[in-house]
């Protein structure tokens, strides 16, 4: 077995770390491989690929979304029939359209609210106020479903925050009155859930 005085050989396994100048301590290089070049290569390049296929550096193109949009309306048109699940699809459809459409999730949720499939709704609403913190229907409808839970602290807290972005809003005001006047002083304390 022969050592390299001045380094490490690692050349069976595809890497080397040796002294650039013999003489000099401290001095080192590493070479890689064609190998472990192309891995590393590979590697980057899925880096940068799973970068920009991830959702937020997709670009919606405008026929996606003008889709997207004439189908939120048909679905809320079927809400207003009471044809829910009907609705529900065509939020789901306008949502494959356009997954940022964050008024379609807060449909979708009204969707399965409507059908009492409380669950659902909650997660819908909550993947809408992902996209768009200041839904106001989305907000609204998460804190009338926390008031309705006994969950008096979600409850205000949706409030306050219905009150930072709308404060003139019907939704607004529908919320302070269902919680009453102990909910119409936005400094009461609450916790976020």
């Amino acid at each position: 077995m022969t050592h390299r005085r001045n380094g490490l050989d690692g050349s069976g396994e595809g890497w080397s770390i040796g002294s650039l100048f013999p003489d000099g301590p401290g001095w080192m290089s590493a070479a890689l491989s064609r190998k472990s070049r192309r891995f590393v290569c590979l590697l980057l390049g899925l880096v940068l690929a799973a970068m920009l296929a991830s959702p937020s550096a997709r670009a919606v193109d405008a026929r996606s979304e003008s889709a997207s949009l004439r189908l939120a309306a048909k679905a809320a048109d079927a809400m207003d029939r009471g044809d829910f699940l009907r609705a529900q699809k065509l939020y789901e459809t306008a949502i494959v359209a356009n997954p940022g459409n964050a008024g379609a999730f807060t449909g979708l949720g009204e969707a399965h609210q409507a059908r009492d499939e409380i669950r659902f709704a909650r997660k819908y609403y909550r993947i809408a106020l992902s996209i768009d913190p200041a839904d106001r229907h989305a907000l609204s409808a998460l804190a009338q479903l926390d008031l309705e839970a006994g969950n008096r602290a979600g409850a205000e807290a949706g409030l306050r925050k219905l009150r930072a972005f709308c404060p003139a809003c019907e939704e607004t005001r529908k919320l302070s009155r269902a919680l009453g006047s102990g909910a119409s002083d936005p400094s009461s304390p609450a916790t976020d859930p």
